[in-house]
């Protein structure tokens, strides 16, 4: 063990010598860039961006993204910009852009780019038409389905969420099935599960099958995109069959880990991905912990077959949970539940889709699909408006002290050696998050903090205080709701009392109104308009000011500028352009900011600066700020 983890740790040290920092190192410059393209990605506006394998100014060897307008490229063509500059990707609150990027092995993003020519290579083939063919099965799912409904087929069959509606996605995720949108194990395993058991009935030489499984499995993979979650799983099923084919044992434990050291060595940044550390988890959980925690667990009746598979789901959400926590705004609570009751069901209906790919529609069975896929979009939405059957926090203490319970946990295995332990190790962990949440609830609801959310001059604002929440979005861009939407989220708020809107109001409430589905919406109100006058359940209150009185903390608007007080302690959020900074309290201006300003204020923060943060009011009269 000590040797491959000093030989992974060599190979990713090498990695980002050889690899990561020539190429980081051309963060701001400019130059040139010739490379193949290896994946597009088509967006609205006739826009697509392009992932491109080849080298800056000729020598240094890179993988970068480039977005523009379509230029007619396809996969396996050469691109060659003449200049450009290099930027590497910048995260947002929205999303962790770096990370993902960086977990494909792309380390910059191509802009301002110049003189570009496309040689035309008609490569490729068989993966066009690969693609081709999956754009198809996607379009008949959708068309025999439904939008929603053949969305979720065309994710548990391909890991296609890219058109799935985001409240659907969420509602799946808060349900505990969320892992069925990502082609992982369970994909790979029934699939082939499949096709052994037809080869096994029709007496197929053992060879021969497992010739036939390794084609099925690059197809299955291939379909998908090549995921590594995918990649993952084909690993281990090659390793389970193999196993057979030349008498040996197959120990689950070994083959993940020779997984995961296999796809490391090629691609040492997968430690990044998402996708792959929540596939390792969960494999971990369901085929070694929990095997190790329940085999002693009697199995003979019915029911205590059912409480034996009820504890195999436990640890698995165990195991997964923490990185789930990590990675994402929230997790399921539910998830042992419904992997029992739900999956089987999901597990048909991707049987069915899959079959209907594999045959090109000639074995119709989607009329099942859609019955049960209804079902369970059904339920999830359901299980996705009550609050205890997901959790959230936004606290990163919270989150180490459970990766430390992680260490903990096995260093309790190997020491005693004994489930009753580990057993109460855990206990520990759920008491310790469970109890912290509290805490940082009762906190939280005891002080008064702004929240300045956005993306360049954009700007929404969320007082919370006392129990209540408000918001106030200062520019109408119907991005802001999306910042809303993850903080509330992320900080387990189910419920507004008011929402205000200042500009392009009906947009901005479309937007709210989609973006906060799940949340429980108070009063809307808007500026502008008929004073006593009520569309689509809005308020308007004119040109004049309105005040938010909630008793811990009041919040006033007027012409561009709120104004929130608790006690003798106020933040004024004002425009960049004619707002005037407040003597007595911190300036948040928000906007484009003149070249004049004075920047030596530490009483002002300029939002173009660096957007999405929190003020905390303190009881000193002074507060404190945390960057998001």
């Amino acid at each position: 063990m000590a040797l491959f983890f000093a030989a992974s740790a060599g190979v990713f040290s090498v990695y980002t010598a050889v690899r990561y920092k020539p190429a980081a190192a051309m963060n701001g410059g400019s130059g040139s860039f010739v490379g193949k393209v290896t994946d597009i990605q088509y967006y609205s506006g006739e826009n697509a961006s392009y992932t491109l394998s080849g080298r800056i100014n000729g020598d240094i060897r890179a993988k970068v993204t480039y977005y523009s307008a379509s230029l007619g490229a396809e996969k396996g063509d050469i691109l060659d910009i003449g200049s450009c500059t290099f930027q590497i990707p910048k995260s947002d609150y929205l999303f962790d852009v770096e990370k993902y990027y960086k977990s494909d092995g792309i380390f910059l993003i191509l802009q301002n780019a110049k003189d570009i020519s496309v040689e035309h290579r008609n490569a490729r083939k068989l993966g066009k038409a690969i693609e081709r063919y999956r754009e198809d099965m996607i379009s008949a799912f959708r068309l025999n389905l439904g939008k929603d409904s053949g969305d979720l087929l065309a994710g548990m069959v391909f890991g296609e969420k890219r058109g799935m509606d985001d409240n659907v996605k969420a509602s799946v995720y808060r349900c505990g099935i969320g892992h069925m949108l990502a082609v992982s194990g369970l994909h790979v395993s029934v699939a082939v599960f499949v096709l052994m058991w037809l080869l096994k009935r029709l007496r197929v030489n053992k060879y021969a099958s497992f010739a036939l499984m390794e084609c099925l499995i690059l197809f299955v993979a291939a379909m998908a995109n090549y995921p590594v979650s995918a990649i993952r799983a084909a690993i281990m099923m090659n390793f389970f069959y193999a196993a057979r084919l030349f008498r040996r044992q197959n120990d689950t434990f070994n083959s993940l880990a020779a997984a995961v050291l296999l796809i490391c060595l090629f691609q040492p940044y997968a430690v990044y991905d998402e996708g792959f550390i929540l596939s390792v988890a969960g494999t971990f959980g369901i085929g070694v912990f929990a095997q190790y925690m329940t085999k002693d667990m009697p199995d003979e009746h019915l029911y205590q077959r059912f409480i034996r598979n009820c504890a195999v789901m436990l640890c698995t959400s165990l195991c997964v949970f923490p990185f789930s926590l990590l990675f994402f705004d929230e997790t399921s609570l539910i998830s042992p539940i419904t992997n029992i009751f739900i999956i089987p069901l999901c597990s048909i209906s991707m049987i069915i889709g899959l079959i209907y790919a594999l045959t090109g529609g000639i074995v119709d069975l989607l009329f099942i699909s859609k019955y049960i896929n209804e079902f369970v979009l059904r339920i999830s939405d359901i299980a996705a408006r009550i609050r205890f059957t997901h959790f959230s926090c936004d606290s990163k203490e919270l989150v180490l002290g459970l990766l430390l319970f992680i260490a903990v946990t096995a260093i309790t295995a190997v020491l005693f050696g004994k489930r009753k332990y580990i057993c109460c190790t855990i206990a520990a962990a759920v008491v310790f998050m469970f109890v912290g949440a509290g805490i940082i609830r009762i906190q939280r609801d005891s002080r008064t903090t702004i929240t300045v959310l956005g993306n360049g001059s954009n700007a929404a604002v969320v007082v919370c205080g006392g129990g209540s929440t408000d918001i106030i979005d200062l520019s109408g861009h119907y991005k802001s709701a999306r910042y809303v939407r993850k903080y509330l989220a992320r900080n387990g708020i189910s419920s507004v009392q008011n929402t205000v809107f200042t500009n392009q109001v009906q947009s901005s409430y479309a937007s709210y109104l989609y973006e906060l589905e799940f949340v429980d919406t108070g009063k809307w109100l808007a500026s502008g308009g008929d004073v006593s006058s009520e569309d689509f359940g809005i308020t308007y209150f004119g040109d004049n000011s309105v005040v938010i009185d909630e008793g811990s903390f009041s919040a006033e608007y007027s012409g561009g500028t709120v104004t929130v007080r608790s006690g003798d302690k106020k933040a004024v959020i004002t425009s960049a352009k004619g707002g005037e900074i407040s003597n007595d309290s911190i300036t948040v201006m928000y906007g484009n900011v003149p070249e004049n300003a004075d920047r030596s204020n530490d009483s002002v923060i300029y939002l173009a600066d660096g957007n999405n943060f929190e003020i905390v009011l303190s009881d000193s009269g002074g507060c404190n700020i945390r960057r998001l």
